[in-house]
């Protein structure tokens, strides 16, 4: 069985969700991690999500603030038999057809021990001004305190962005800003492209 890990990364807001939804509607035998739904603030007692000691924020964009052991041993689970996942809508049936997993989150290029893992990266990026736009147009539970943005978030992703940079973690660049229509198909056919060349070198 021939397996495809797929990464979906970058800035908050960027569109990552967005694209990881679609993808999976019609990528065959797909199905997605989504590295949010690890955060320690999911938990009923968030305790161990670290604190801004100057103002006194719950550092939900820190790599510290998810499980990502958690999501690993759920990524683990799925490359070592897809098929204990829940089906996805646009399974073949097909055992011996190629398993896609996509990883979808903000920090998922940092987290080292998914490094080795992705035969993919896209990562989206945003401007400054967009990102926050698009940030305090959006709800969150608990509510961002005032100058949470700019105070956290972004600095936050600068730190990661200089860390992959660092470590020169590749990368395939996404405009947020371009329609999602656009980055869909393009992501959409670059990935069956990589599906085709797998199904072929096995034959």
């Amino acid at each position: 069985m021939k397996k495809l890990v797929i990464g979906i990364g970058g800035v908050s807001n960027g569109g990552k969700t967005t694209l990881s939804s679609k993808l999976e509607k019609v990528l065959p035998n797909c199905y997605t991690l989504h590295q949010d739904r690890y955060g320690k603030g999911n938990d009923k007692d968030p305790e161990d999500v670290p604190i801004d000691p100057h103002h006194g924020w719950m550092m939900w964009d820190d790599l510290m603030a998810l499980h990502n052991d958690v999501m690993m041993e759920d990524v683990d689970r799925w490359l070592e038999d897809p098929a204990a996942f829940s089906q996805s809508p646009t399974s073949t049936g097909d055992s011996t057809d190629v398993q896609v997993l996509l990883i979808e989150g903000f920090l998922i290029y940092n987290y080292k021990p998914l490094e080795k893992v992705f035969d993919a990266r896209y990562n989206f990026v945003l401007p400054f001004e967009e990102a926050k736009r698009r940030r305090l147009s959006r709800t969150y539970i608990p509510p961002d305190p005032p100058g949470f943005f700019d105070g956290h978030v972004w600095p936050m992703y600068l730190k990661y962005k200089k860390e992959r940079d660092d470590h020169n973690i590749q990368t395939i660049d996404l405009d947020g800003t371009r329609p999602v229509e656009e980055n869909f198909e393009r992501v959409k056919t670059e990935i069956l492209d990589m599906i085709k060349h797998l199904k072929d070198s096995q034959m």
